[in-house]
């Protein structure tokens, strides 16, 4: 039976049925006489059978809404638009009765996330089901699995589906990337042929560069959970919490030799300390059972228990788990195309949506024959929150930064997306050693019903069940801002008024109109995105790199380094347009510049100083194509797209040979391979270099750059890349005997990887790289070995780890050793150019806000970086 579902025989029964014959393929035991004839099948309405043909976005929206219009079983809403302007909607199924009253649930199922209310009547609630489809765009045949059970759902007349919407709320959302899913539909239907060729090299199943795993700035949304950097897990977090799901499932796909993959996940080991146990052993194997059965009846092969991580709340199969709810990731093994040859057969695009279909059902199934169960573990996790904060030591945190309101507003709107309490400080303190103000910071207190989500947005965790991970380790927002923040065990400490909206934040021109300049402070997290807006409106921009003092002696205010300087007597435009600009490009990017009737400061440099340089208009480029790490090319992209709002040209690798580098004075190298340039191009790039172009290289990137001998730095080579030496010799001159492991062991190779884990870092807040940042320490995010040795320059190393780096995750002894002490980020003189070298991503995943910075600056002000030469801190000889 396993063979058929597998062979391509099936492929063409599926395919050459009629419309309305193939319920039977994808929904065996029910017969046409058990569906509403009103209700269209997704066949009749798109004219193919399913899974024939790739459907697009459009395609799915306008079937959901016609069922929409011919039911009063399903309600299709818009929740949002991707950066494609395409929409996000979600289709409820539910009973008529429900329909009436989405609103009125909603309200009562308050009870079950808010431990204040009382308990509530538990047979009147229904339970809610969230089915989760295409947050990785390539595995397609989740959205097609989706188009199926809406109609199931929808024109079923068995009795077992009318208890379903009557004890439940079911909510589709059928693409979750609508435009990483239109990317590959798009991909495999211009690429199919008649017959398919199986083969696994045929074009069709290899997808091209970037893929459409991604979206439009090709960011995984699928780890987007706790950060929300992109609209569609904002718009899906808004929707999220209006109904605080009890069964949520993520539909993905996997290599074409797996088989299915549904939880229990590995036990300890990939799970999170911060859940209850409940979750796991309770829950997750219930509902087990049902998927199981499910498959079992259809012949497919599954597995559980062995892989993929319930570790933290960045996925969205994870963060329903800190939510009172369970959620659950499917695996299916891929046809990726039509039909594709894989160790188990041949892999047909209807039979991964057929195993979809039949779990998608079960899901239902077991969550309403369950459904007393999951409402009340939902009302027990809130209530149990509450008594685990008062067991944990911290009971505040306080944050906030008063140099830099704009990203203090970013952290705080991200915290009440989550639906976290959030109180204004009371009054101005001073804690660890830093100043925190009334108006410019704020109180999480711990002890909410959000405590699970607060610990995972604050704290550091360093102690696992196991050394092997599927992703990240450290996921702490608060480091990632790199805002200052404390944690306070005092219960008493001073908390002003709940905060229920982000402030709105008002840019100005302090002083009004001046006649001789205008200050910004670079420490505001737009002051980089005013400059490009200045600059692009032909206003001529400097850069202090000394502090100053300035303004009246009854109000003087202190400028720090990289303070921008907008002289007034030196621009093309009139005084009175200049001010024009800088009061629009104020109000546009929020920050306030402080108009100055003098040069003459009060303190430190004047205004007419060396010191003040003019800065040139950023043209940078960035090299993308085949080869290259699509999701740091898609960071950086988006760091100078809607951070900076830089126009940034994307050059592909192959016209790199033909490219004309001089109207470019940045260039960037993410992490990837560059065997594509050959000698002739790296001669070029060297070229561009020495002439006064600044390279920014990433992780890999650098290593490259040094081998080439682009620039003269040097790496910490770890033994083999990690991994043990056994060609050194002993103590006594002999060669150590090769290590034996059984082969079993192997998986256990992961621990000498660096598994997305923090660091303290000390940076150089005087060096341009390091303008705008509040303090020396710097928390840096790795997940590469890329090691850079700190630079015999004693001036060029801008960011160093400490001697006791890790903060939060893991990493292996071996790797610790070689990230101590050594360079995070090294700037080198190269002729007349200049090279800044990263080691890790500082843009990772677009929400590390401390590091992306160091890249804007390196974008912006790296022409300005001309190294003193400087005695050599190491000699040739120790090197």
């Amino acid at each position: 039976m396993l063979k058929a579902l597998f062979s391509t025989t099936a492929l063409a029964v599926a395919l050459a049925a009629p419309a309305a014959a193939q319920n039977p393929y994808f929904f065996p035991g029910a017969s046409a006489a058990s569906f509403d004839p009103a209700v269209p099948t997704p066949e009749q309405f798109l004219g193919y059978p399913i899974g024939s043909h790739y459907t697009r976005t459009d395609q799915i929206v306008a079937y959901l809404r016609e069922l929409d219009r011919v039911s009063d079983k399903v309600s299709l809403r818009v929740i949002g638009t991707t950066f494609e302007q395409r929409p996000q909607v979600v289709a409820t199924i539910t009973a008529p009765e429900h329909q009436q009253n989405l609103a009125g649930l909603q309200q009562a199922r308050r009870a079950l996330v808010d431990p204040k209310l009382a308990a509530p009547d538990y047979r009147k609630l229904p339970v809610v089901v969230s089915l989760n489809f295409g947050v990785h765009g390539n595995e397609s045949s989740s959205s097609e699995a989706a188009l199926l059970l809406a109609y199931y759902l929808t024109a079923s007349t068995a009795p077992e589906t009318k208890q379903w919407l009557e004890q439940a709320v079911i909510t589709i959302d059928p693409l979750e990337n609508p435009d990483g899913r239109d990317r590959a539909s798009h991909w495999f239907d211009q690429n199919k042929s008649w017959p398919n060729p199986t083969d696994p090299l045929d074009r069709e199943h290899t997808e091209a560069w970037p893929g459409g795993r991604t979206n439009h700035f090709y960011t995984d949304l699928n780890r987007d959970w706790l950060a929300l950097t992109q609209p569609e897990s904002r718009a899906r977090m808004a929707f999220f919490h209006e109904w605080y799901p009890n069964v949520m499932i993520d539909f993905h796909e996997m290599g074409t030799n797996g088989t299915y993959y549904f939880e229990p996940s590995k036990p300890f080991s990939t799970e999170n300390d911060l859940i209850p146990r409940a979750t796991y052993e309770v829950l997750n194997v219930h509902l087990a059972k049902y998927f199981a059965k499910s498959l079992d009846n259809l012949g497919s092969l599954y597995w559980t228990k062995e892989q993929f991580d319930n570790l933290s709340p960045i996925y969205g199969s994870t963060y329903p788990d800190f939510q009172g709810g369970v959620g659950i990731t499917f695996e299916v093994g891929s046809s990726r195309g039509l039909a594709q040859e894989g160790s188990n057969g041949v892999v047909t695009f209807p039979f991964t949506i057929r195993n979809h279909v039949a779990t998608g059902l079960a899901t239902v199934r077991g969550a309403v024959e369950e459904k007393d169960l999951y409402l009340r573990h939902q009302r027990d996790f809130f209530t149990s929150a509450l008594t685990d904060a008062r067991k944990f030591p911290t009971k505040a945190y306080v944050f906030g930064n008063a140099q830099d309101e704009t990203l203090t507003n970013r952290f705080l709107n991200l915290l009440l997306q989550h639906k976290i309490e959030v109180h204004a400080l009371g009054k101005n303190v001073t804690l660890d050693k830093q100043e925190f103000r009334t108006g410019k910071a704020y109180v999480v207190p711990a002890g909410q019903p959000q405590y699970r989500v607060v610990h995972s947005l604050f704290e550091e965790l360093t102690t696992f069940h196991d050394s092997v991970f599927y992703d990240v380790t450290g996921w702490s927002q608060a480091h990632a801002y790199g805002l200052p923040f404390s944690k306070q065990k005092n219960t008493a400490l001073v908390q002003g008024a709940p905060v229920t909206a982000p402030l709105a934040l008002a840019g100005t021109v302090r002083g009004g109109q001046s006649s001789y300049a205008y200050l910004l402070p670079w420490s505001d997290y737009n002051a980089p995105r005013a400059l490009v807006a200045l600059q692009r409106s032909g206003i001529t921009a400097k850069v202090s790199f000394k502090p100053f003092r300035a303004g009246s002696t009854e109000q003087p205010t202190d400028f720090g380094y990289g303070t921008l300087v907008i002289p007034v007597a030196a621009q093309k435009l009139p005084t009175d347009s200049v001010f024009q600009v800088v009061s629009r490009v104020s109000r546009q990017q929020q920050v306030t510049f402080t108009g100055v009737g003098t040069g003459f400061s009060l303190g430190g440099i004047d205004l007419g100083s060396n010191n003040v340089r003019t800065l040139p208009e950023t043209k940078a480029a960035l090299l993308v194509g085949p080869g290259l790490n699509a999701s740091e090319v898609g960071e950086a992209w988006f760091v100078a797209s809607q951070q900076l709002g830089l126009p940034l040209t994307r050059l592909e690798l192959s016209n790199f040979g033909r490219a004309p580098l001089g109207r470019y004075n940045s260039l960037v190298l993410v992490g990837g391979s560059y065997a594509a340039l050959d000698k002739a191009a790296v001669d070029k790039l060297r070229r561009w270099v020495q002439e006064g172009g600044t390279l920014i290289t990433l992780k890999n990137a650098s290593e490259w750059a040094i081998k080439q001998g682009i620039v003269k730095e040097k790496l910490l080579i770890p033994a083999n890349g990690g991994w043990a030496d056994t060609t050194a010799t002993t103590a006594k001159g002999k060669s150590p005997a090769a290590q034996r492991l059984d082969f079993v062991s192997q998986e256990q190779e992961g621990t000498r990887a660096i598994a997305g884990s923090i660091y303290r870092a000390d940076v150089d807040i005087t060096n341009p790289i390091g303008f705008g940042l509040p303090s020396r320490q710097l928390y840096v995010f790795r997940n590469g070995t890329t090691f850079l040795r700190p630079s015999r320059n004693p001036y060029a190393t801008v960011v160093q780890y400490t001697p006791s780096p890790l903060v939060s995750g893991y990493v292996s002894q071996n790797n610790l050793r070689q990230i101590r002490n050594s360079a995070a980020v090294v700037v080198s003189k190269a002729g007349a150019g200049r090279v800044v070298l990263f080691a890790d991503d500082p843009n990772f995943r677009h929400y590390w806000h401390g590091t992306s910075r160091l890249f804007a600056n390196a974008l912006l002000l790296g022409p300005l970086l001309n190294l003193p030469e400087g005695p050599a801190a190491i000699s040739a000889e120790e090197e």
